[in-house]
């Protein structure tokens, strides 16, 4: 278990992100958009169980070169951790006329630390976070309806997936066939927090989720049914 680093160096300047999380129920800091972009997947991906931004500094020896550095973040799965380095491409490749050297110099300094930990490392780039926009923009769609499943409305949940299964409506049609039991704001908080936990799946991948976007039970939930 690791506490976010929160004395950054040279941090003025920095287009910094404050955001909350419901799911580890504390506030986040994220020192650019695109590790903003990162967080975003990271909230919303529930194979994470547990994750810590800045989560540790570590200091070490690269061709003779004491290094300095902090990862980006570490994440926990199920049976597997990871330490993430979240940089643009063109600031840690050497050929690029815009590289950061020292920026280069810390990947290694990490690199090194996780093989000597036996720690998986992973870099991530805007080629890997941004690779599909519309599905990053759905994400922050749902992002804010995060709810544990425990403390969704019982008899909203299962009158959502009678309604859902074995067939599909879209997000208002499915609002207005419970609309004489449940308030609108509430049901579509409902529904996009069972999107969030995949219950009800949409084409969240080619289409931008909006009122009318169609919906329906997932083949597992329907199975359970």
């Amino acid at each position: 278990m690791y506490s976010p680093i929160r004395e950054i160096k040279n941090e003025m300047g920095m287009n910094r992100f404050n955001v909350f999380s419901k799911r580890l129920h504390r506030k986040v800091r994220l020192y650019n958009d695109l590790q903003y972009d990162h967080w975003v997947l990271i909230e919303t991906n529930l194979d994470i169980n547990n994750y810590c931004e800045k989560p540790i500094k570590i200091v070490i020896s690269v061709a003779g070169e004491i290094i300095e550095t902090i990862f980006d973040m570490w994440v926990n799965f199920a049976d597997e951790e990871e330490f993430r380095c979240i940089k643009y491409s063109y600031e840690i490749d050497p050929t690029h006329p815009r590289a950061k050297q020292k920026m280069i110099k810390e990947l290694y300094a990490q690199q090194i630390w996780c093989k000597q930990n036996n720690k998986k490392h992973r870099i991530l780039t805007e080629l890997d976070i941004r690779n599909n926009p519309l599905a990053l923009s759905n994400k922050k769609i749902i992002s804010p309806y995060y709810l544990p499943l425990d403390e969704i409305n019982k008899d909203l949940l299962d009158l959502l997936k009678k309604k859902t299964l074995n067939t599909t409506l879209t997000i208002r049609e499915l609002e207005n066939s419970v609309s004489s039991s449940f308030h609108p704001v509430t049901t579509r908080n409902c529904i996009y927090a069972l999107i969030y936990h995949k219950i009800l799946v949409c084409d969240e991948v080619n289409q931008l989720i909006t009122s009318l976007s169609e919906v329906t039970l997932n083949e597992s939930e329907a199975i359970e049914k």
